[in-house]
């Protein structure tokens, strides 16, 4: 089944022909494309560097093949790039963008790459050679900022209140005990200005990830390798399931931090600013239906059914699937929808998705 009408969810499907049109497209006088290597699939890992100053970026999207909003919004800013307001970021910046790291896993529509890897917890087995060729562009560029773009699932709240997270950050730990240097602390004043800049906007939407050391992530190992990195997590806001207010969160913010490095204004915030900013929690469910009818004693433990929407790759189509959550049923504080079934008999998760067939979600 799918809850959004074709032409709207495909947007969120982004490979490398889409990449390959946008490459097309780019001022070859400002940005210097180029291939980056392969992927386990020999599919092109594309390169995108733009700019002419000291201060070097490195930025990756889709690390996980199937979160995608991070690339619609960095290739909003390249398409912006050339306006006059931006010129002085060309002149002050070194840009290298990897719009889509894991290929394989864009086409599949996967978090993982062809070898059922998760790149972002292979920063240090190096095994993939996805994994290599972002070492090797980080060791060549050596940044003095990373920026690791993401997607966050639509369970996560912003704090413990009924917030959604729409779009959180984290400046990873670089060891066990998660102490601050120079390194970090530069992360967490920049990650600060960004959520002091969208809180008219955002509406407590905001949050913070955990900042649990592994190694194996690579945020975490940029970070102990002494380059500030900054985690990007777009998530779900109201309604919102192609993503496009997190999308637009995500090029505010991104705009506000690079003006803010040129301008220096993310002196003025500090770690404890940085640690005001709400801890995600996993807090939702996407749907609850109430009131149904029962002859399943699992169901019958549970008057409320909790129901996540996951986003799968069918024939061709990109469609959102209802399952029941069963991990979540005893735990969960909210919903962000809630659907009275009237009585209907509920007893597997195919009579869910039968009713929600019957009904109009989104």
């Amino acid at each position: 089944m799918q809850f959004l009408k074709q032409e709207e969810i495909n947007e969120r499907y982004i490979t490398n022909s889409d990449i390959e049109q946008v490459l097309k497209n780019l001022d070859p006088a400002v940005f210097k494309t180029s291939v980056a290597g392969k992927s386990v699939q020999q599919k092109n890992i594309y390169r995108i560097d733009f700019g002419t100053g000291k201060f070097k970026v490195l930025l990756w999207s889709q690390m996980h093949g199937n979160e995608t909003t991070t690339t619609k919004a960095v290739i909003n800013l390249l398409k912006k790039i050339n306006a006059e307001e931006y010129l002085h970021w060309l002149q002050f910046f070194s840009f290298t963008f990897l719009p889509i790291l894991n290929p394989d896993g864009a086409e599949m529509f996967t978090r993982v790459n062809a070898n059922e890897v998760d790149l972002n917890r292979d920063s240090a087995n190096l095994s993939q050679p996805e994994s290599k060729l972002l070492r090797t562009v980080f060791e060549e560029v050596q940044p003095n900022l990373a920026l690791n773009m993401h997607d966050q699932r639509s369970i996560f709240s912003a704090g413990s209140g009924h917030n959604p997270a729409t779009l959180s950050f984290l400046a990873p730990a670089f060891n066990e005990s998660c102490d601050l240097n120079e390194t970090r602390t530069f992360a967490m004043q920049l990650i600060a200005l960004m959520a002091n800049s969208l809180k008219d906007i955002a509406c407590n939407t905001i949050g913070r990830f955990d900042d649990s050391f592994n190694i194996n992530c690579i945020g975490d190992m940029f970070t102990h390798l002494n380059v500030p990195t900054i985690l990007f997590e777009a998530g779900f806001a109201v309604n919102d399931y192609q993503r496009k207010v997190a999308q637009n969160l995500v090029e505010i913010s991104l705009t506000k931090l690079f003006n803010a490095i040129i301008s220096k204004e993310y002196e003025k915030f500090t770690v404890a600013d940085y640690l005001k900013i709400p801890e995600n929690e996993k807090n939702f469910v996407d749907l609850l239906i109430e009131n149904y009818t029962t002859t399943n004693t699992d169901f019958e433990k549970f008057p409320q059914l909790p129901v996540v929407f996951k986003e799968k790759f069918v024939k061709g189509s990109l469609v959102l699937t209802p399952e029941i959550d069963w991990d979540s049923a005893p735990e969960f504080k909210f919903a962000h929808l809630v659907l009275d079934a009237n009585q209907v008999l509920i007893n597997t998760q195919k009579d869910v998705e039968n009713l929600l067939e019957k009904v109009t979600i989104l």
